[in-house]
């Protein structure tokens, strides 16, 4: 009888001991299943092709020290929808003994730019970013623009320098997108925006999750699936050089 008591004891410790630790579990990874639920991209229907005109990246011949390109972050073939004034862009750098690159952003038409400047270039690989800053000229509605890098290799040779150019849109919010955000919080932002077919915001944001939890699984998950959703699917090993701390001049 006392063994069949003891029995029963340890029975209902080990019971109540593996539930507590199940709870323990799902309470360290409340969200990981809703989070890996299609963070995909999802171009609007009226989406515009890249026009024909756009060269897309291309190779210098001298600053390159490994074979690699400067890709725009842009969805393949698209022209990527922004609802900011003044948005973040990102590319990806190729190592190269270059120092310095020119960004600069025209309305489509144009031959003056809405904007220029130079920017220093760190001594690794990876993605780089630039957020248009608030004394900039901010991008109309319904306006398209061509933005571009040019990586400086030989200052008295523009023709070795390696460019790359892409395409931004910028479109009113309308009242379903400004009701997703406002119901949501920063961890389920870039799905709000993928959803929408918001690709500039929908990137930044979940890249600004990459920095604040660069070991988090459903941050990597997310991030891969996002990229190959665009057609980016090369660039998702890459590293963040000055995504998480952009310096703008």
């Amino acid at each position: 009888m006392k063994l069949m008591s003891k029995s029963l004891y340890f029975l209902t410790f080990f019971l109540t001991l593996s539930s507590q630790i199940g709870f323990v579990k799902a309470q360290s990874y409340p969200n990981l299943k809703r989070e890996q639920i299609s963070q995909k991209f999802k171009p609007r229907v009226d989406n515009k092709r890249n026009p024909v005109t756009d060269g897309g990246a291309t190779r210098g011949k001298s600053c390159l020290t490994k074979k690699e390109l400067l890709i725009p972050l842009t969805p393949l073939n698209l022209v990527g929808l922004t609802v900011a004034k003044h948005p973040t862009f990102f590319w990806n750098m190729p190592d190269s003994i270059a120092k310095s690159l020119n960004f600069t952003i025209f309305a489509d038409g144009e031959t003056e730019p809405l904007y220029k400047t130079k920017l220093p270039i760190r001594n690794a690989a990876g993605i780089m970013s630039f957020t248009l800053p608030q004394n900039a000229p901010p991008l109309e509605i319904n306006q398209t623009y061509k933005w571009s890098v040019n990586v400086i290799c030989d200052p008295e040779d523009s023709s070795a320098n390696i460019r790359m150019s892409a395409w931004v849109e910028r479109i009113e919010a309308d009242t379903s997108l400004i009701q997703n955000l406002k119901n949501s919080d920063s961890r389920n932002l870039s799905n709000v925006y993928g959803e929408a077919g918001i690709w500039y915001e929908g990137l930044n944001s979940i890249i600004q999750q990459r920095c604040i939890q660069p070991n988090n699984l459903a941050v990597k998950i997310k991030w891969r699936q996002f990229l190959e959703s665009a057609g980016l699917k090369d660039i998702i090993s890459q590293k963040l050089i000055n995504s998480c701390l952009v310096n703008n001049k």
